[in-house]
């Protein structure tokens, strides 16, 4: 019994010995990132040294003015890894690029230029997918784009306008792989699917906007007047460059009351559920002087954001998210009846530029939706071609 009791010890011990060691091993290696920057940077070094005539390929392929082709698919195989990182981010849910906001408009964002263009390489890869059948991993591709949007951020400013450009384009080039799949319904019904899951895609000016004005408002002061003096070297600017430079510190004092007042009835209005034109109009009645002879209110405007175009980018998203769900819906039933619809169904989303129903027109391809309300600071009426193959 001694001589069992030792055996059943020596088992124990090297059961615990072998149970502690697995343990270790697994503690000594630790997880993968959980910033999808850091698989985004790494995405960027391991881009291929493409020329630029690559490169101006992959970006119009991605953008639609150009067909792929075998050359794409070449460029692309050199892409492999650069896609494989991208993946990888995709799955992340933080994304910090380190931006340093203590530099306010001085500080550096050179990722948001390799950003886009890592978004040209997963749309070029997706529409290769699409030239070979694969529907689904092109709409993947595509959905990409609004955990692209989402990583980006909102902060600051010129980071939601980058947001806004890749969620668009991903959306540009869904509406092109939904008319090649009009007959799967099977895929659209998970399409369908996948856009009803909030990604918060539709990201908000309210708060780069409220960075902005923390950042300006710092700046109004005579103590550091020469970084604002140094951003304002394009010739455009020279006249107010004047302004900056003999204004005193009541001048500057006055301009940022100014500044503060309307951007703050900005934010509001941007803020309120109101209908596009109205907020347009309401937006633009804020600052639509400028005064050469009243220094304070030129610097005040001319530090403003071009509030238009900003609300211009909003809702030209929520236009693309609407009309890519409501030509899901149209094409669904193409699928189901064989036939698209010769009215517009009811109930689907909405154009926000005009809070009203697409205009619904079939075409000897497959069928346009077209937004009733115009883009009042580009001058523009979005449509949506759906074409079937």
């Amino acid at each position: 019994m001694k001589r069992a009791n030792s055996w059943l010890l020596a088992a124990l011990s090297a059961a615990i010995l072998v149970t502690s060691w697995a343990s270790s091993a697994r503690a000594v290696i630790p997880p993968d990132p959980n910033n999808a920057a850091l698989l985004y940077y790494q995405a960027f070094i391991t881009l291929p040294d493409l020329d630029k005539g690559a490169r101006d390929h992959i970006a119009e392929v991605a953008r639609g003015t150009a067909a792929p082709s075998e050359k794409t698919r070449k460029y692309l195989e050199e892409c492999h890894t650069t896609l494989s990182f991208a993946d990888a981010a995709r799955d992340v849910q933080v994304c910090d690029w380190g931006f340093r906001y203590s530099q306010g408009f001085e500080g550096m964002m050179p990722y948001l230029a390799q950003i886009r263009f890592l978004s040209y390489v997963v749309l070029a890869d997706g529409r290769i997918r699409a030239l070979d059948g694969d529907y689904k991993g092109a709409l993947e591709r595509c959905l990409q784009m609004r955990t692209f949007a989402r990583h980006i951020g909102d902060d600051p400013l010129i980071s939601y306008i980058v947001g806004v450009a890749v969620q668009r384009l991903g959306y540009d080039r869904m509406v092109e792989v939904i008319g090649l799949a009009a007959k799967d319904a099977e895929l659209l019904g998970w399409l369908r699917n996948e856009l009803a899951t909030p990604v918060n895609e539709l990201l908000s000016p309210v708060t780069p906007l409220k960075i902005e004005k923390e950042i300006a408002e710092d700046l109004m002061q005579v103590s550091k007047r020469d970084k604002l003096l140094a951003a304002l070297t394009a010739p455009e600017h020279r006249d107010m460059a004047k302004f900056y430079a003999s204004a005193d510190e009541a001048t500057l004092a006055r301009a940022k009351q100014l500044y503060s007042t309307y951007l703050t009835s900005a934010l509001a209005i941007l803020g309120a559920a109101m209908p596009y034109e109205q907020a347009h109009r309401e937006l633009a009645g804020l600052v639509n002087t400028v005064d050469a002879n009243d220094p304070s209110l030129a610097i005040a405007r001319f530090i403003m954001p071009a509030l238009g175009s900003i609300l211009s980018a909003r809702t030209s998203v929520e236009a693309d998210v609407s009309a890519t769900k409501a030509g899901v819906e149209i094409c669904l039933q193409y699928a189901q009846k064989g036939r698209f619809p010769q009215v517009l169904p009811a109930d689907l989303p909405k154009d926000p530029f005009s809070g009203q129903d697409f205009q619904y027109e079939r075409t000897r391809s497959g069928f346009v939706l077209r937004c009733r309300g115009k883009d009042l600071a580009k001058d523009k009426t979005y449509e949506y071609p759906f074409a079937v193959k």
